[in-house]
């Protein structure tokens, strides 16, 4: 009996000590990610998984710093683990996972099995708006145009957010080719958040694709007004300036875009540019 007691004693003080070991190197993981060390992050996430390769939260966490770093293929193996491991808690959790998932998947442009799995995340909760929208985006890509038109109706129920709205509409007109429709919903996004940048610069580049070099100006500085660090804003203002044969204030922007990191603007200074 006695020994009996102490190899119980002994399984659970193994498993105390091991149990304590996991957490001690998950927490460590999450200090790291905390101070932006990722790769040393991804270190603690990995030994944590040597311990326990049922650790669906250490597979999802490493998942999640892979998504943020950029390896794609890495991050979709994790968390596709990470769904395997937690397919019958239908949690937050697995919800995320599915989103990264696509979110991988469109970054490596596989844009159907991206699809699939934000599909998987509405499925779980189809009151996700960020899943419904990144759908939107790539059903328009995939130029399917009326799945797209009804997810921004499912959208437009469960959202409070009216001028994202009309800016999806506004994009989706463009993809069926009916610019005046999409002006005029860019339009009404400005007017319900006058403060947003992107709804300019969606306005402007319409504008810029119908030769209306002097208002596409007009919207693209309003971006630059509200947000001093928009690349692509200089560059489209760069192209404008262009345009309308203003090269000064044109490669002026490239540069500025260039400063901003922008590639695209990068080839146009080299192209239009005197040295």
């Amino acid at each position: 009996m006695k020994v009996f007691s102490c190899i119980v004693f002994l399984f659970f003080s193994i498993h105390l000590l091991f149990s304590q070991s996991l957490s001690v190197l998950v927490h460590k993981g999450d200090s790291c990610l905390q101070a932006k060390n990722s790769s040393l992050a991804i270190q603690f996430y990995s030994r944590a998984i040597a311990l326990d390769s049922k650790c669906s939260m250490c597979y999802y966490k490493r998942g999640v710093v892979y998504t943020q770093e950029g390896y794609h293929t890495e991050a979709i193996n994790d968390l596709y683990y990470t769904s395997l491991l937690r397919i019958a808690q239908k949690d937050e959790v697995l919800e995320h996972t599915f989103f990264l998932i696509g979110e991988n998947y469109k970054a490596l442009n596989q844009l159907e099995k991206a699809l699939e799995n934000y599909t998987n995340t509405v499925l779980l909760n189809p009151k996700n708006h960020e899943a419904i929208e990144s759908r939107i985006y790539l059903f328009l890509t995939l130029k399917k145009h009326k799945e797209a038109l009804d997810d921004i109706k499912r959208l437009r129920r469960i959202s409070s957010d009216k001028s994202n709205i009309q800016s999806l509409y506004g994009t989706y007109y463009l993809a069926i080719n009916q610019p005046k429709k999409a002006h005029k919903a860019f339009t009404k996004a400005i007017l319900l958040k006058p403060t947003e940048s992107k709804y300019y610069l969606q306005r402007g580049k319409l504008l810029q694709n119908q030769e209306n070099y002097e208002d596409a100006i007009l919207n693209f500085s309003k971006v630059i007004e509200l947000d001093q660090n928009n690349d692509e804003a200089f560059l489209q203002r760069g192209i404008a300036y262009h345009k309308v044969n203003n090269i000064l204030a044109g490669c002026s922007d490239f540069l500025r875009a260039a400063n901003l990191g922008n590639d695209e603007a990068r080839v146009q200074l080299e192209a239009h540019c005197p040295h």
